[in-house]
């Protein structure tokens, strides 16, 4: 599955505010660990040397920090702190809105199915076709899921191995989802929103131990599968089968200053072994039989 289209020049949306570059390197650092949870931010006059910016543009950093539940609600007399819990558990629909800030937007992902991302994707789609943010300039998409030809050891049914309609269904939901991805992206171009897409879908022949998601070339999300006992209904029948399933994303932010020599190599062996297998043994996302 995969789409081209290419359309008029548009104006970049402007420079990213003052604030939000701030933000931006703050959060870095506190996904970095440093600060680790619980302990102090420097203080505002340290922050604007640092930045070389005003107060009222450090304030709107933090603000926005505390938005997110990076950090704790602010304590008269006391500096802004990190969040107990932060950067981990925000859903990926919190990435994929920051993604779509950048004047050019470019995700390669890897998982089971794009059930989230599609959602995620329809979401910002939905806003920028109502006039509620700004479009971007070009968006490329790439996306690995499971192939549709493979018999995949994942999901199974526990009482019978040999039954397939376990993985005819999961089959069904990575098309599904697939096709949702593909027409929300492809609609903007086609109603001149959004100057240049580019959605390709591929298949491999194996199931990803994890998940993950490499956005705008800066950032880096994890989620790891693991096995799972769960009931589902196909043929109007209940049955217990052992499938995959995540819940959490590791973020890794490489944006500003001082990200880590380790960081960035990890960024780049990942892109790099995304670029081997779409480039040699990903083929195109088929029909399904009927």
């Amino acid at each position: 599955m995969t789409t081209h289209i290419n359309g008029a020049d548009r104006e970049d949306a402007g420079e990213i505010p003052r604030y939000r570059l701030v933000a931006d390197a703050l959060r870095q650092d506190i996904q970095n660990g440093v600060p680790a949870p619980g302990e102090g931010l420097p203080k505002q006059e340290q922050l604007m040397r640092r930045f070389r910016c005003g107060r009222g543009t450090v304030q709107k950093a933090l603000q926005l920090l505390r938005d997110e539940q990076l950090l704790e609600e602010g304590v008269s007399g006391r500096g802004a702190r990190v969040a107990r819990q932060a950067a981990i558990g925000r859903p990926l629909v919190h990435y994929v809105s920051r993604a779509f800030e950048a004047p050019h937007v470019s995700l390669d992902v890897w998982s089971l199915h794009t059930e989230e991302l599609s959602r995620a994707v329809q979401q910002q789609a939905e806003l920028i076709r109502l006039g509620d943010r700004a479009a971007p300039r070009s968006v490329r998409v790439r996306v690995l899921v499971p192939d549709l030809d493979t018999h995949h050891p994942y999901p199974r049914h526990l009482d019978d191995p040999g039954d397939m309609r376990p993985l005819r269904r999961l089959r069904r939901v990575i098309r599904m989802y697939a096709e949702a991805l593909h027409h929300s992206l492809t609609q903007l171009a086609e109603e001149g929103t959004v100057g240049s897409v580019s959605v390709e879908i591929r298949g491999l022949p194996t199931v990803p131990g994890e998940k993950r998601y490499l956005i705008n070339g800066t950032q880096m999300l994890t989620g790891y599968y693991f096995l799972r006992k769960t009931r589902i209904l196909v043929d109007d029948a209940s049955i217990e089968v052992l499938e995959l399933h995540s819940d959490t994303l590791f973020p890794a932010t490489l944006e500003g200053n001082g990200a880590r020599p380790l960081e960035r190599a990890e960024f780049q062996q990942v892109q790099a072994w995304f670029d081997s297998r779409w480039e040699t043994v990903a083929t195109p996302l088929r029909p399904l039989d009927e």
